[in-house]
């Protein structure tokens, strides 16, 4: 059974296991390729707060002392040309982890494992289908950002050519912008692979935590036999019917009680009902929350303890009340629109 071929989709609970293990569909290529792409796009803002004044201190460093040595204004210029450079790859790599898996941290990666040191482990790994496509997948990357960084080198040649002729102060600014170029297109290639990288990721890790239908009925039969599920289950489901017994209170008609400990609350309709119907009922606190809810709206409060019992006893909510109760629910009825055509 354990050999079974897995072609069920994996249920709330597998996956929930699987990334408290810290298994998850998430691509390393987007945080590389959102880093560099950031690191590219700051890079013309990181020169003008802090890159000039950076360049100006250091040469500065070289002519008066011939040696470079690292000086407060040579610290505090670097550092402003750095730290928006190290603020957005921060919050990009931040940013980029949290859209693939979200905000997840899991311990067990990092537990021991032999399997992990295990020789013949590493030598399978070394030969799987996975490392094939993940050197393919490298190989392709390399390739394809070797030709667009090429191509882009070979638009800019003109512009280089002539910058090479210029004083290094005003060739930097030519041969910055033409670097600036291969940055930026190589970028957005490397976070078009990197998407589809991730897509393929996610499609090896719905197929990785699949379930064959022994697991399934196995999963089921645990949820099944949990008793303490099955109690949070039933206690939910109760809490659920207590609350939309409570909010149909306001349509009710009439509430009949004991006067403390019942309540039912009755609603009857000529046109759609063949009988008066329960909507709310309940004994204890539950009735003093139906009677706190029929004071709200100003639905009529009528005791009638015997009514009340055997209603409670008889009658459960969605339904029409039994047919021998048909002749007290009917005087109750008659009293509550007496008393509203009194009002008017």
């Amino acid at each position: 059974m354990a050999d079974e071929e897995r072609t069920e989709q994996a249920t709330p609970r597998k996956r929930q296991e699987a990334r408290r293990k810290g298994q998850v569909a998430r691509s390393t290529e987007i945080n590389g390729a959102v880093i560099f792409l950031a690191l590219v796009l700051m890079l013309p803002l990181a020169m003008r707060w802090g890159g000039e004044r950076f360049l100006t201190a250091f040469q500065h460093q070289l002519l008066q002392a011939g040696t470079l040595r690292l000086s407060d204004a040579l610290m505090w210029s670097a550092l402003a040309f750095l730290a928006p450079l190290l603020t957005a790859a921060f919050l990009t790599a931040l940013i980029a982890n949290a859209m693939q898996v979200g905000l997840h941290l899991s311990a067990q990666p990092l537990q021991p494992d032999l399997n992990r040191i295990n020789p013949l482990r590493g030598f399978q790994r070394l030969f799987s289908q996975r490392s094939v496509v993940e050197l393919l997948k490298a190989v392709l990357k390399f390739g394809l950002i070797a030709w667009v960084a090429w191509r882009t080198l070979q638009v800019e040649t003109e512009r280089l050519v002539a910058a090479s002729q210029l004083p290094t102060p005003h060739a930097l600014a030519p041969m910055a912008d033409a670097l600036y170029q291969v940055g930026l297109r190589v970028g957005v290639l490397w976070l078009v692979l990197a998407i589809l990288d991730y897509l393929y990721q996610r499609w090896d890790f719905e197929k990785t935590i699949r379930m064959s239908r022994y697991e399934l009925k196995e999963e089921y039969k645990q949820m099944e036999g949990d008793p303490h599920l099955r109690a949070r289950i039933r206690q939910k489901m109760q809490e659920a019917a207590r609350q939309r017994s409570i909010r149909d209170v306001r349509r009710a008609d009439v509430v009949v009680t004991n006067p403390v400990t019942y309540a039912v609350a009755l609603r009857y309709d000529r046109a759609s009902m063949s009988a008066p119907r329960v909507v709310a009922k309940g004994r204890g606190w539950l009735a003093q929350r139906i009677r706190e809810e029929a004071l709200k709206w100003h639905v009529p409060i009528v005791p009638n303890p015997p009514l009340a019992r055997s209603l409670y006893a008889q009658a459960e909510v969605g339904e029409e009340i039994p047919s021998t109760l048909y002749q007290a629910v009917a005087e109750v009825l008659a009293y509550v629109y007496r008393l509203r055509r009194g009002r008017r």
